[in-house]
């Protein structure tokens, strides 16, 4: 009899020990770039509010053709929470809101995204404030009338020029926005498309001549929207095409201002912000355990000015000295040379 109270006072008290201990949450995070400061926040707040995680580290070559083996990769991690970074990603494993063969994605796994544009325009959610799927997340896009007050607080333009991927619905949209933006405040939006080559591939070569274009037409800035052709998997071969035309471009996203990518400016978010809102997005997930079906997609809603001095420099486009101030400046700050 004696015997048996110990052990069931032995298993109680196993069982308590059991239940303050938690297993760790598995969470897979997908990019198609090595981890950077984005990933690093997002996973400083999920520790500070008390989460243990495991993180498995997928990379995704941004081709289409790699995304089966993705989905199917992470379907055999079979992960409590996928964190995934930027819209083609994001798409490659989540798949557009309305799509024939939901079967090629993940749809029962919680997808926790940063920096995707412009949700809405990429088919990923029909409704920011309810998504009602599997999916939410962070939109990281200054407005487009506050980065079109940017480019005037820099300099006034009349001709504003813009290359368009025809095959991204994200960069059809913005091209739209740009045209009634442009009615409204009287400006010329010249509009160039991305050459493609004979496989339906965007042809370097020609994406240089069409920027030298877009600059022979007469355009003070040129425009690099969201869109991840341009502002992440072509930046280098872009912004320094167009620092070759001589042409100043107002980046929309912080992918094309650093070096060597020479984006002269832009309105561009805080990564970390993107990385913090996501994980407090996760944490609802994970600690809550509120369903992110109705979990609503936000905007950051700061945003900060950013100037790549040395481009400015070799353009001999020096920022207005009012905007030292109130901008961060990439490079090293030195006063242009005046000659008399």
């Amino acid at each position: 009899m004696t015997t048996s109270i110990h052990a069931l006072i032995f298993s109680c008290l196993l069982c308590c020990l059991c239940s303050g201990v938690q297993a760790a949450q598995q969470i897979a995070m997908v990019l198609p770039r090595p981890v950077r400061n984005t990933e690093a926040a997002f996973q400083n707040f999920l520790r500070n509010r008390g989460v243990q995680a495991e993180y498995t580290i997928l990379t995704y070559s941004g081709k289409p053709q790699d995304a089966p083996a993705l989905v199917e990769k992470l379907r055999s991690l079979k992960p409590d929470l996928i964190y995934s970074w930027g819209e083609p990603t994001t798409l490659a494993i989540a798949g557009p809101a309305a799509t024939p063969r939901p079967q090629d994605y993940i749809r029962d796994t919680p997808i926790v995204f940063a920096e995707v544009a412009d949700p809405l325009a990429s088919k990923l959610v029909e409704d920011l404030d309810r998504p009602g799927r599997n999916l939410s997340g962070v939109s990281h896009v200054a407005p487009l009338v506050a980065q079109m007050r940017a480019l005037r607080s820099y300099s006034e333009f009349r001709k504003l020029g813009y290359i368009t991927n025809p095959r991204d619905p994200l960069s059809l949209a913005v091209r739209r926005d740009l045209e009634r933006v442009a009615a409204r405040s009287g400006f010329e939006l010249i509009d160039e498309v991305v050459p493609l080559d004979a496989l339906g591939q965007p042809d370097v070569r020609l994406l240089r001549q069409t920027i030298a274009r877009v600059a022979a037409r007469g355009s003070d800035f040129l425009y690099i929207g969201p869109g991840a052709l341009l502002s992440f998997t072509l930046r280098e071969v872009v912004t320094t095409a167009a620092l070759e035309a001589k042409l100043p471009t107002f980046c929309a996203t912080g992918n094309a201002t650093g070096s060597p990518p020479r984006c002269l400016f832009g309105l561009l978010p805080n990564s970390p912000n993107a990385g913090r809102l996501a994980a407090y997005k996760a944490a609802q997930i994970l600690i809550d355990r509120k369903p992110i079906t109705s979990l609503p997609i936000e905007s950051l809603d700061r945003f900060t000015l950013f100037i790549n001095m040395p481009v400015a420099l070799a353009l001999e486009k020096y920022p207005p000295l009012e905007l030292l101030d109130a901008a961060e400046l990439i490079g090293e700050r030195r006063e242009p040379a005046r000659g008399r």
